[in-house]
């Protein structure tokens, strides 16, 4: 009898655990390195992307008055060239290949179906909120209620 209801409290600890009970609101604060990430590439992409049209500013500028400093100029502008599209490559994977955090299966991706500004989950359904709607851990709101 006592293993029945040994049995019984353990089916009731599993069922409280079970990420399908859980709403979209636990998952939430979640995708806060989601975001992180998202920002830190964007933000690389686009220095890069700077970085090239500054140096091909510089080209157009130098090439007919100084063209020693062009030649100069053309290798850093040759290697940002190359990177640009290595640099977007790797945020596109990485982008596409974020896990849910609910079913640990990649979130924009399925069988047939890409869809990299998806807000719901492939497979589970679960809602990507927006990055407004997500408490950053360090903000300039908790900051002032530690003063």
């Amino acid at each position: 009898m006592s293993s029945t209801r040994a049995r019984i409290a353990a089916m009731d600890i599993l069922t409280l655990s079970s990420s399908v009970d859980r709403d979209d609101a636990y998952y939430r604060g979640q995708w806060a390195p989601f975001y992180t990430e998202r920002r830190r590439l964007l933000r690389r992409l686009l220095w890069l992307a700077g970085s090239v049209a500054l140096c091909f500013l510089l080209f157009g500028l130098l090439v007919d008055l100084h063209p020693r400093i062009a030649q100069i100029i053309a290798v850093p502008l040759t290697v940002l060239l190359l990177a640009l599209p290595v640099q977007w490559f790797v945020f596109v994977w990485k982008m596409r290949s974020w896990t849910c955090p609910r079913c640990a299966e990649r979130f924009f991706t399925s069988t047939m179906v890409n869809n990299p500004f998806g807000r719901h989950c492939r497979h589970c359904g679960l809602v990507r909120p927006r990055r407004s709607e997500i408490k950053e851990p360090f903000n300039l709101e908790d900051l002032a209620k530690l003063d």
